[in-house]
C-alpha cells in the first residue's frame, strides 16, 4: 500500500471519527436537555404543588400550565414497557407533534377520556404496538397524576374519531400512525387503576 493511500485512509478515518463524535455529542446534549425539561415539569406538576398552583389567581386553564419552546405543556406521559417518557403539549399540530406528544384539545386534561397523539418514530411511539392488556402507563398533568392499565389495542381508520369521545370512565387514549398503512391509526386505550 502506498504512503499516499495510507495517508488518505488515515485522514478519512480521523474525519469520520470527528463527525461521529459531533453527532453523538448533539444527541447526548439533546437527551439531557429533554430529560431536564421533563424533570422540571414533573417537579412543578407534582401532587404536592397542585393545590398551590390552583389557589393562585388565574383566568383560564392556560395560566396553570408551563410553557416550553413557546408551547403549553400539559404534562408528562411515561410508558415503562417501551422505555418512553415525554412531554405532553397542548394541541396536535404538526409543529407541536415535532416537539413531543400532543393533546387533542377536544379531550379533557385529566378526568374522562384524555386523548393523546405522537409520531410513530423511534423518538416517540414506534414501540406502542407492543403494548399488551394490563401494561401500565403513568400520566402526570398540571391537574394531577393518574395510573392506567391498557385494556385495548386496535387499528382504526384515520377518519374514525369515535375513540376520542369523552367518557364517564377515566381513560387514556393514545393514537399514532401505522407504518406502511397511511389510512390506519394504532389506538391504545388504558383505564385508570383504582
Amino acid at each position: 500500500m502506498s504512503k499516499n493511500l495510507k495517508k488518505a485512509i488515515t485522514i478519512c478515518s480521523i474525519v469520520l471519527i470527528i463527525i461521529i463524535a459531533i453527532i453523538s455529542t448533539f444527541f447526548i446534549v439533546r437527551h439531557f436537555k429533554n430529560k431536564e425539561k421533563i424533570d422540571n415539569i414533573m417537579e412543578i406538576y407534582s401532587d404536592e404543588n397542585i393545590q398551590e398552583r390552583i389557589d393562585t389567581d388565574f383566568t383560564d386553564m392556560d395560566d396553570l400550565m408551563q410553557q416550553i419552546d413557546g408551547e403549553y405543556v400539559i404534562g408528562v406521559i411515561e410508558i415503562k414497557k417501551i422505555g418512553f417518557r415525554g412531554l405532553v403539549y397542548k394541541g396536535t399540530s404538526l409543529d407541536t407533534l415535532s416537539k413531543g406528544v400532543g393533546h387533542f384539545e377536544s379531550s379533557p386534561y385529566l378526568n374522562g377520556n384524555v386523548c393523546l397523539a405522537a409520531h410513530n418514530t423511534s423518538q416517540y411511539w414506534a414501540k406502542l404496538h407492543t403494548l399488551e392488556i394490563g401494561d401500565k402507563i403513568t400520566y402526570t398533568s398540571f391537574l394531577g397524576t393518574k395510573e392506567y392499565k391498557v385494556i385495548e389495542s386496535s387499528q382504526i381508520q384515520e377518519t374514525d374519531w369515535s375513540k376520542l369521545s369523552n367518557t364517564t370512565e377515566n381513560l387514556l387514549t393514545l393514537i399514532t400512525c401505522v407504518k406502511g398503512k397511511p389510512a390506519l391509526r394504532l389506538c391504545v386505550q388504558a383505564l385508570e387503576v383504582d
